[in-house]
């Protein structure tokens, strides 16, 4: 089956484990006498959730329970979605800090229920209402992943060490979230501090903690785990580098967002410290005036696209994606993985290159 196949078919049934999920908390505040309003807010979670995306997180969560030679296959599919609703617990409070007004092409959390208010009441104070109540959509998409996992039918201490891996899977990511906000206050960024920052904030998070996950649930030991990683954090930066190049040069209709919204945003990515690094005055006057300008026109955009191209920046960018996703897949070679999850694992890194969301 063609990786692109193998991920569809996946998605389509840990979206039918979301689904039910779902169904059963709403279902759960009627019979528990709960105040309505907590209905809104799990449909709310439940849309944001499901709106869009591949379930990378909850696919390789499986993956890494097969091929940590885990036998209870729906048992596994079932408590995969922990790590997707947790995803979305750290994409609202994410577009709290990016002030992004739109997720997968629909309205934010936080924007969502700024529309609400300002539509229902016509409260000038919206803006707070609608960061509040996002941060507690947030939270308890927080407190249901712990319950998923907590809840899942697998021996005690292989949960009790997949709760320890999430704990720290979170706390990696929160570090790179931070080093993404404070690379932004800084003039000059080295392209070692960036590639660290996708380190923790997108490698540890999307590639190796579902991997790793899902093989503590099937018993895996930690020298399993450390193999893990060799594949892993090197094909995490590079999905990170391949987002920030649709970020920039995608098909807005397909990342969900406004393109360029990085740039209005001041990130610091590899396609900008490299532009920077290799720009002339002019050029460096240009990069300078856009990065962080919330009001910077389309034309604006197409200028710095142009020179992102002419200083190699993007060529040297794909190339650092590419290069990294041939030192994830030597890994591959002395894992101790049979040759059929090995080339999923392979096709896998193939489809983080060419992948067109």
């Amino acid at each position: 089956m063609k990786i692109d196949d193998h991920l569809a078919s996946l998605k389509k049934q840990i979206d039918s484990e979301l689904e039910m999920f779902f169904k059963s908390k709403t279902k759960q505040v009627k019979v528990d006498n709960k105040p309505e309003e907590l209905v809104e807010i799990i449909e709310n979670l439940k849309k944001f959730t499901l709106s869009s995306g591949k379930r990378i997180r909850p696919i390789l969560f499986y993956f890494g329970y097969i091929i940590g030679g885990g036998k209870n296959i729906y048992e596994v599919l079932k408590t995969s979605i922990a790590i997707e609703i947790i995803h979305s617990y750290l994409l609202i409070h994410d577009d709290i800090i990016d002030q992004d007004n739109l997720r997968h092409g629909n309205l934010s959390m936080h924007y969502r229920y700024e529309k609400k208010l300002i539509s229902e009441f016509e409260d000038k104070n919206s803006k707070h209402f609608g960061i509040s109540m996002a941060i507690i959509v947030g939270d308890l998409a927080s407190t249901f992943g712990y319950e998923i996992l907590t809840n899942s039918d697998f021996p005690l201490d292989s949960k009790t060490r997949a709760i320890k891996k999430l704990n720290h899977i979170i706390s990696n990511t929160i570090v790179g979230e931070a080093l993404d906000v404070i690379l932004v206050e800084y003039k000059d960024v080295k392209i070692e501090r960036i590639l660290e920052m996708h380190k923790y904030k997108t490698a540890k998070y999307t590639i190796e903690g579902p991997l790793q996950l899902g093989a503590i649930l099937a018993g895996a030991d930690e020298i399993f785990l450390n193999s893990l990683s060799g594949f892993a954090v090197p094909a995490g930066i590079a999905f990170q580098i391949q987002d920030d190049i649709f970020g920039i040069f995608g098909d807005e209709r397909k990342i969900g967002k406004p393109v360029g919204s990085d740039i209005k945003e001041g990130k610091k990515t590899l396609l900008f410290a490299k532009a920077m690094e290799n720009s002339d005055v002019a050029q460096k006057q240009e990069l300078n005036k856009a990065l962080g300008n919330k009001n910077i026109s389309s034309e604006d955009i197409n200028n710095i696209k142009d020179i992102i191209i002419k200083t190699g920046s993007l060529e040297f960018s794909k190339n650092k994606a590419k290069e990294l996703i041939e030192d994830a897949n030597k890994y591959l070679e002395d894992l101790e993985i049979s040759a059929e999850n090995k080339k999923f694992l392979n096709d896998f890194a193939d489809f983080v290159i060419r992948r067109d969301e």
